[in-house]
C-alpha cells in the first residue's frame, strides 16, 4: 500500500519507509539483478522525488519544498571517481545510492534494498541519459597512497587553502560563508551554498580518501572545481605576490603563508622537476588539504545534532 500523497522518504521517515519496503518487495532478495522488476522499483523507491521521467520533478520534491533532486536525463553527476566532465562508473552511482547523501533528503539505500535490486536501479536510472548509451566514463582518477596527518600537514593544508582561493567560496574558517557564497549558483542557475566544513557530515564520503576524491574531480554542475595537478602545482618563490590570499588570516599565519610560498619552487624549478617529483609533490599538498579541511570539524551541539543534521531543517540549502 502506497501513501496517498506518494512520498516514501520525507518526514515520516520510520513508517513511511516500513510501506515503501513492502511495496518495493525488499523481503525477496532476487537471485540475480535481471530479475528485478527495476520500473517498479523505480517508481516505489524513487519516483516520487526525482520524477517518473527521471528529470528530478518528483512530487514529493515539490511538496516538501526541498532543492531539487538530481535530473538524471542531462548525464551530469557530482560524486565520482572519473575526472571533471566524465559520465560516472557504475560503481559510483552504486556507491551513492547505497550510502545516500548525508545532509539531504537522499537515504541510504544499503539496509533497505538488497545488493541486486541496487544494481537494477542503477542501470535504470542510466536509461534517462542518452550519454550512457552513447559514450563510456573516462578512467577512473587514481587516488595515491594516504599521507598520515600530522600537525605540520595541518598546518601546510590551511596555506594551501589560502593560496588556493578556497576562503572566497568557504569562507576563512570553512563555514560556507565567503564573500563570494551569496552569488554562487549551479548549471541550472539554482542557488548554491558552499559546504561548511566544520559540520563534518561530507555528502560524498567522510573518509579522508573520500575528500581526496571530491578535491581531484570536483562536483559537477556545482561552481566546485576539480583540483588536478596543473592547478595543485602552484609556484613558490619570494616574487611570488600572496596579498590576494590573506583573507581571513591572523598576522602569524600570514606570515607563515610567506614563509611557506618562500620555500616552495618557483616556475621555473617546478618545469625542471622530474615527472615523479612533481607528482609526488602535487599529491602531498592535496593530502594537506584534506587534512586541513578535516581539521575543522567541530563537535556538534544538541541542537544541531536533533535539528541541523535532519533535511527537513535544510531544505533551503543545497551545499556542494
Amino acid at each position: 500500500m502506497k501513501n496517498p500523497t506518494g512520498i516514501h522518504v520525507g518526514v515520516w521517515t520510520g513508517a513511511i519507509l516500513a510501506l515503501l519496503l513492502a511495496s518495493a518487495g525488499v523481503a525477496q532478495e532476487p537471485a540475480h539483478a535481471e530479475a528485478v522488476d527495476a520500473a517498479n522499483l523505480y517508481g516505489d523507491a524513487c519516483s516520487p522525488c526525482h520524477g517518473r521521467l527521471g528529470d528530478g520533478q518528483g512530487p514529493a520534491a515539490r511538496l516538501l519544498g526541498m532543492d531539487q533532486p538530481r535530473d538524471f536525463t542531462a548525464g551530469v553527476f557530482k560524486f565520482r571517481i572519473t575526472p571533471t566532465g566524465s559520465l560516472p562508473t557504475d560503481e559510483d552511482l552504486f556507491r551513492t545510492v547505497s550510502r545516500g547523501i548525508p545532509g539531504t533528503w537522499m537515504p541510504s539505500w544499503e539496509d533497505l534494498l538488497s545488493e541486486d535490486q541496487r544494481w537494477a536501479l542503477i542501470r535504470y536510472v542510466k536509461g534517462f541519459s542518452e550519454y550512457f548509451a552513447e559514450e563510456d566514463p573516462d578512467p577512473p582518477v587514481r587516488i595515491p597512497r594516504e599521507r598520515e596527518s600530522t600537525p605540520e600537514l595541518v598546518a601546510e593544508g590551511q596555506f594551501v587553502y589560502a593560496i588556493l582561493r578556497c576562503a572566497q567560496c568557504h569562507g576563512p574558517l570553512g563555514r560556507g560563508d565567503g564573500v563570494s557564497a551569496a552569488e554562487l549558483t549551479d548549471d541550472w542557475d539554482r542557488k548554491i551554498v558552499p559546504y561548511d566544513f566544520t559540520s563534518g557530515g561530507y555528502k560524498n564520503g567522510g573518509a579522508p580518501a573520500d575528500v581526496y576524491r571530491t578535491l581531484l574531480t570536483g562536483l559537477m554542475g556545482t561552481p566546485m572545481p576539480a583540483f588536478e595537478r596543473g592547478i595543485v602545482l602552484f609556484a613558490g618563490g619570494g616574487d611570488v605576490d600572496v596579498s590576494s590570499m590573506l583573507g581571513g588570516l591572523d598576522a602569524e599565519n600570514a606570515l607563515g603563508l610567506r614563509t611557506y610560498m618562500d620555500g616552495q619552487p618557483t616556475r621555473d624549478q617546478l618545469s625542471a622537476l622530474p615527472e615523479a617529483e612533481a607528482e609526488t609533490l602535487a599529491e602531498d599538498r592535496l593530502w594537506a588539504l584534506v587534512h586541513y579541511l578535516q581539521s575543522l570539524t567541530r563537535p556538534k551541539s544538541w541542537f544541531d545534532r536533533q535539528f541541523r543534521g535532519n533535511p527537513e531543517f535544510n531544505t533551503g540549502r543545497s551545499g556542494r
